[in-house]
């Protein structure tokens, strides 16, 4: 079994690759937590595999929520249980909290793996040209192919770069939570009122309104589907996203 988080398509596409070779099927965390299905049951033999992205050096928070809440039934107290974060910059603590909730549940990390790709921030990031996407993904499929052999194999390992302990990332974790205010995002004319970003919000934070979308919730994961998938680029963040461009996992048409 594989679980994950995909806003944009990249750990979608890095869940979908292991489940081609590992035969294991793949669920969406977005929803499982809206069907309230926190339980998972494992064969004796069978794997659990966490594919999530790094946001502000820790977790998006509807992973830590979904992750805390979960319950894994299986008669194999040495289940095969493996963690994948991506990140474009760092993958900060993401891989030190899962450890840590596992634990708390009375599991082990079996391995640990962590995936440069394109970093979706586009407060920061410059996404309008090819040669910077280039650059987050020149060694993805070459490590992506390291990590699931190393599935495969079910080895005990720890391919990671630039992490960041736990306490650091708390500082972070501050950080993320100021930033999630839905008061952040606008909207511009270009908008059609086509709903794509409502339907498709993970935390149901989007609605239409008297022809206007509007944030009907405080906070928000700051994920960007809304800002990278709106097919108008109607959406901005402080006013700061425009510039920089939209991107989607070119591997994915489906989104969930």
């Amino acid at each position: 079994m594989i679980i994950y988080f995909s806003a944009t398509g990249n750990c979608k596409y890095v869940a979908g690759r292991i489940s081609e070779k590992t035969n294991d099927n793949m669920k969406s965390m977005i929803q499982l937590n809206k069907n309230r299905d926190y339980s998972i049951e494992l064969d004796d033999d069978e794997s659990l595999g966490i594919v999530i992205p790094t946001y502000f050096w820790g977790l998006p928070a509807l992973v830590t929520e979904y992750l805390s809440k979960l319950k894994i039934k299986t008669d194999n107290d040495k289940a095969y249980i493996y963690a994948v974060s991506t990140y474009g910059t760092s993958p900060g603590a993401s891989l030190g909290i899962i450890e840590y909730i596992l634990k708390k549940k009375g599991y082990e990390l079996s391995s640990r793996y962590s995936l440069r790709m394109v970093d979706t921030w586009t407060v920061e990031f410059d996404l309008t040209k090819e040669e910077n996407i280039l650059e987050f993904t020149e060694n993805t499929e070459s490590k992506l192919n390291d990590i699931i052999s190393s599935i495969q194999d079910k080895k005990y390992d720890d391919l990671t770069e630039h992490t960041k302990n736990r306490i650091f990332a708390s500082f972070a974790r501050f950080a993320y939570d100021l930033e999630r205010k839905t008061s952040y995002f606008s909207v511009d004319d270009s908008c059609t009122l086509c709903g794509l970003c409502a339907n498709d919000c993970p935390v149901d934070a989007i609605k239409i309104k008297d022809e206007k979308v509007v944030w009907v919730k405080d906070k928000c994961l700051i994920c960007f589907r809304c800002l990278h998938r709106c097919p108008s680029f109607a959406i901005e963040y402080k006013n700061k996203t425009k510039v920089n461009g939209q991107y989607t996992n070119p591997h994915i048409s489906e989104f969930d």
